[in-house]
């Protein structure tokens, strides 16, 4: 009794063994030719040395999920089949993807469906059923999911396209080209903040092709006649971003910031254009000599920009190592640092020094550092400070700030009785500013010496508007300046007679 019971269940496990085989059926090598001896003939079909069982089942379902992640790597990559022409290959590494095998076109193909288990057991039997059936009827699901993902790929490249050329991508990019061509600095930051202003909110996510003269308008409009300066400067760069668009092929030659076609669509003209509030020259001794009671770098700053008619700019980077002294005291400004120059034509403006001018140096060393000074230990001092700044801000590598300048005047007018006018103001009550200084001394040349308003223009630093003439007239008649600058500072320091009577009627100064 107990014999058959024993043999019973001898029979039961030999069952089940072939049961459990037959759910995974290998399909490669045979590595466990013992295993496949004892599954029934009728559930395998031999080919050479590989054999699967999918020849006698015709549906899928042999694998779970339990026995997929069972499922161990080997020294070479082998498969196991879960029916119905989906297999499971597992490599070395541990990897496991899944294959549906095909019958394409007469030929046997076996078609990727991913791996295991970013694509699950489920996901992976419905993409074989739909593979094959795309087989049966005819199509080549291979070659369709290749053109799909080509598809998609070009609907991926297309729509990154067509953001990189939004107006503000566009913009960007035509800003970082023309960045090296730009001698500060801070031109790159004044062209992004002005469109991060005023443009971007309007014409930022619009392609770059579709940007019309109504767009550029909703632009400019708000700060057209309010602040002119800020309009036109808008509009130019607007222009030069369409046109750097236009170059590239990504949008029509027709620029809608065009001004000339701009008035035509609504755009008004601009209120005339007020020069820079200048002190007439009759006032600027008395200016001066108030300007010796205010203490400080930025007063003596001022005081060096007045005396060399340059711009503020250029005296506040001014360099010790810039000074020379060979015979005569010349300042030479760096052409990158000039307005007037391209940084492609980068020539050195030289600047005659009065001694009115090489005084304020002095003055600038002994609040610098707290040493005494004379205007004749200037040459050695500016050896000994070599690339330092002559007129740092509160830290020693930083220049003052143009603000600095015009808090100075605007400080001396605010001290004052109340209900008195400003004392240092233009023929129409505006306070004066740091940069008019400069139409002060060119009015001083054309009224006292008008013979020298050519050498006057090269003070200033002008670019000739003639670039014909420009282009041959290259002399910066510094031996004109010498005279003419030391006149301008005899002047200004009080020490100068008054005009000949010869000269042009004086103009008549405000109060």
């Amino acid at each position: 009794m107990s014999s058959c019971r024993s043999d019973q269940s001898d029979q039961s496990d030999h069952a089940s063994k072939i049961k459990g085989l037959a759910a995974i059926r290998p399909v490669g090598r045979r590595s466990d030719q013992s295993d496949q001896d004892r599954l029934p003939a009728r559930a395998r079909r031999c080919r050479g040395n590989r054999w699967c069982g999918f020849g006698a089942v015709k549906r899928a379902g042999n694998l779970d999920v339990k026995g997929i992640d069972a499922l161990k790597p080997r020294a070479s990559t082998y498969r196991v089949s879960d029916g119905g022409g989906l297999l499971l290959e597992v490599r070395p590494t541990g990897a496991k993807v899944w294959l549906c095998r095909l019958t394409v076109a007469g030929k046997r193909r076996d078609m990727g469906l991913g791996g295991y288990p970013a694509v699950s057991l489920k996901n992976a039997r419905a993409a074989a059923v739909a593979a094959r059936e795309a087989a049966l009827g005819g199509d080549d699901p291979i070659l369709a999911r290749k053109r799909q993902v080509k598809a998609k790929a070009t609907a991926r490249a297309a729509e990154a396209e067509a953001e990189a050329r939004t107006f503000r991508a566009v913009a960007l990019a035509c800003i970082r080209s023309k960045a090296p061509g730009w001698k500060n600095g801070r031109t790159v930051s004044q062209w992004q903040a002005s469109m991060e202003r005023h443009a971007f909110p309007v014409l930022g996510d619009m392609p770059v092709a579709d940007v019309d003269r109504a767009a550029v308008l909703r632009v400019v409009s708000p700060v057209w006649t309010s602040r002119p300066a800020i309009g036109r400067k808008l509009l130019h760069r607007l222009a030069v971003i369409l046109r750097y668009a236009a170059a590239h092929g990504w949008r029509s030659n027709d620029n809608p910031a065009d001004g000339r076609m701009l008035k035509d669509a609504g755009l008004p003209d601009r209120p005339g254009g007020r020069k820079h509030p200048s002190l007439p020259w009759q006032r600027v001794p008395a200016f001066m000599k108030a300007l010796g009671a205010e203490e400080g770098l930025a007063p003596l700053a001022l005081r060096f920009c007045i005396l060399t008619a340059l711009r503020s700019g250029e005296v506040r980077g001014a360099r010790w190592s810039e000074l020379s002294f060979d015979g005569a005291a010349v300042w030479t400004v760096p052409g990158e640092r000039m307005k007037a120059k391209k940084a492609a034509d980068v020539q050195p403006h030289r600047v005659p020094l009065s001694p009115a001018a090489v005084a304020v140096l002095a003055r600038a060393y002994e609040a610098e550092t707290g040493a005494s000074a004379k205007p004749e230990d200037v040459p050695r001092l500016a050896r000994i400070m070599g690339e330092a700044l002559i007129f740092p801000s509160r830290k020693p590598r930083v220049p003052l700030s143009d603000m600095a300048l015009s808090a100075v005047l605007r400080r001396m007018n605010a001290d004052r009785p109340e209900g008195v006018p400003a004392p240092w103001c233009d023929a129409d009550g505006r306070e004066a500013v740091p940069h008019g200084f400069r139409s002060s001394f060119r009015m001083w040349v054309q009224d006292t010496r008008p013979t020298d308003a050519e050498a006057a223009e090269k003070a200033l630093a002008h670019e000739d508007t003639n670039k014909v003439r420009g282009a041959y007239a290259r002399s910066d008649l510094f031996d004109l300046r010498t005279p003419l600058m030391s006149a301008w500072a005899a002047w200004c320091e009080g020490k100068a007679a008054k005009p000949a009577s010869g000269c042009r009627p004086v103009r008549k100064a405000s109060a």
